[in-house]
């Protein structure tokens, strides 16, 4: 029946149409997505003021004061060659003990590291003590260049990310969904009060998509969650705890993108997909031209549906033409996506490469290009 309609496509092409089911609403509380519970531990924050040049006494005295009045204490001393500036960070049974050694500048002024204290800012300083009392020597992560982690934190997380997804998570509800993606509990996922009253505001509750098989968790992940308007971050809890944090998708906050840049290009990474085949077709359904590329070339082409539901673009309802001619299937699906969506050549965490049909919006590309951006400079350091 299909072929009929396709007219003359001179590759036989399997179409199928893919699924608009609707799922029952999500429950966070399950199926691998929750709160974890953490262990409270004693933390002591102690300073360490080094004089390079001479300090005028007052100066440290009452450095000493500001300390002792925000619960941290502090030794003031002239420095040596030896000596460098750190924040540091030391676990002995259940306590903590933070050292931040700084500079003790002759204007009266502390340095550490990219932050300067004057005696007029005790309540910036008092802050960043709070902070370092409870997260420890890295800090509150939010904000912070590769989610705030270290290199290690940064490898441990995208290794456990990169690891396929072998069973198939579709037409499952997202909560089954994450399930099956198969996270370790050393890595778990957290919804945010934020990511819940999302989900309860969801009207879309799509399922699953197909295709999501035999990619990376990561990848998997973020398109699932994509399709309920929230993303998800790494993350440090105040113990050191490694995470993953589901909000609600911003562009003022930084989130694991989608997909990667490809490492190699498209004739070596996806050949099938650059094939020149003869096409012609009339008015066919947008989605079944997009299944039957993605069954020709054995590439995972997949749909970003809350984004084309969010730009009132009806993707079930579209229909496309191609007049008889020969091309790429890349050409093809750029052809037919074209003006309305566009479509992206990624790559996951492990690797393998494919294909993401989203909005072809500035906004869009601007926000993933920055996101990528910050991750593989992590990725580099």
């Amino acid at each position: 029946m299909r072929q009929r309609i396709l007219g003359r496509i001179c590759l036989v092409m399997c179409l199928a149409v893919v699924p608009f089911w609707v799922a029952p609403q999500v429950q966070a509380q399950s199926g691998g997505i929750g709160r974890i519970q953490s262990s409270k531990q004693q933390t002591r924050v102690s300073f360490e003021l080094l004089m390079v040049e001479r300090v005028p006494p007052l100066a440290a005295q009452r450095w000493g004061e500001i300390f002792r009045r925000a619960g941290a204490s502090v030794r003031i001393r002239q420095a040596i060659r030896s000596d460098r500036t750190e924040i540091s960070e030391t676990k002995r049974g259940g306590l903590r003990q933070v050292k931040a050694v700084g500079l003790l500048e002759r204007d009266g002024s502390i340095i550490f590291e990219n932050r300067r204290f004057r005696q007029s800012q005790t309540g910036p300083l008092t802050e960043w003590i709070r902070e370092l009392k409870t997260y420890g020597a890295q800090g509150n992560d939010d904000g912070k260049p590769g989610f705030g982690l270290t290199r290690a934190q940064f490898d441990r997380v995208f290794q456990t990310l990169a690891a396929k997804v072998v069973r198939d998570p579709a037409g499952l509800k997202l909560s089954e969904a994450i399930a099956v993606v198969g996270l370790p509990s050393s890595l778990p996922l957290r919804m945010t009060p934020a990511a819940v009253e999302q989900l309860k505001r969801d009207v879309t509750r799509r399922p699953a998509p197909e295709g999501l098989a035999g990619l990376s968790r990561g990848t998997v992940i973020a398109i699932l969650l994509n399709e309920a308007g929230l993303g998800f971050r790494p993350g440090r809890t105040p113990e050191g705890i490694l995470e993953l944090r589901v909000s609600p998708a911003s562009k003022e906050t930084a989130a694991w993108p989608i997909g990667w840049p490809l490492q190699k290009p498209p004739i070596s990474s996806m050949p099938k997909f650059v094939e020149i085949v003869p096409v012609e077709f009339n008015d066919v359904k947008l989605t079944d031209v997009i299944h039957a590329i993605s069954v020709q070339t054995e590439m995972p082409i997949l749909i970003d549906h809350r984004r084309a539901f969010e730009a009132n673009v009806g993707i079930g309802e579209l229909k496309v033409n191609q007049e008889f001619r020969k091309m790429t299937w890349s050409g093809l699906l750029d052809r037919v996506t074209f003006p309305k969506l566009m479509r992206e050549l990624l790559q996951d965490e492990a690797g393998t490469p494919f294909v993401f049909v989203t909005t072809r919006t500035v906004a869009q590309l601007n926000e993933r290009a920055k996101q990528v951006e910050r991750l593989l400079d992590q990725k580099g350091k």
